[in-house]
């Protein structure tokens, strides 16, 4: 029986450590941790984050190559800022919640060269409106046709492709007007 008590208490002094480590991992896996997409096959269909990504998520907002972008809901999908009329754009909390801060805060890199790269850019914010002469005076590669879609159709405020004249669509949280 002396023998039997020995092995016992032996093994929970053994086991003391690991039943801390277990618990200490447990707690850890309480942390919430965002899974970020890979980069899609075509680089234009939706932001992503990873080691040399195109994106970049700045001011609540996403930039491809220095270029603002919206989603445009599922019917029109992602596209320059000046693509579709702002009555088209759609905020999903996936796109565009605080989560993406996360891994930008990790890789500060990419807010430093963006910045350093395009500095017009500063200044922004959620919600601002850039006209015309901004996109020719910054994107003037861009070529003609601002405000013709990425298929080249004319969009007027509340009207276009699929709306039947009823305003714009509610895909997503509804269309935000920036």
């Amino acid at each position: 029986m002396k023998r039997l008590s020995l092995v016992l208490v032996l093994a929970a002094l053994l086991a003391g450590p690991v039943c801390v480590t277990w618990s200490a991992t447990s707690y850890a896996q309480a942390v919430p941790v965002y899974t970020y997409p890979g980069p899609p096959a075509n680089i234009y269909t939706a932001p992503w984050v990873g080691p040399n990504t195109p994106w970049v998520f700045y001011n609540g907002d996403w930039f491809l190559n220095g270029v603002l972008y919206y989603f445009f809901g599922p019917a029109y999908g992602w596209g320059p800022y000046y693509a579709y009329a702002p009555v088209y754009i759609v905020r999903p909390e996936n796109w565009y919640g605080p989560r993406w801060n996360v891994w930008y805060e990790q890789h500060p890199v990419y807010w430093q060269n963006f910045g350093r790269t395009y500095p017009y850019w500063r200044g922004h914010s959620v919600g601002h409106r850039y006209d015309e002469n901004f996109y020719n005076r910054y994107h003037h590669g861009q070529g003609g046709g601002w405000q013709r879609g990425v298929r080249g159709e004319t969009h007027r405020e509340g009207h276009g492709p699929g709306r039947e004249g009823h305003g714009p669509g509610r895909e997503g949280h509804g269309p935000q007007h920036d």
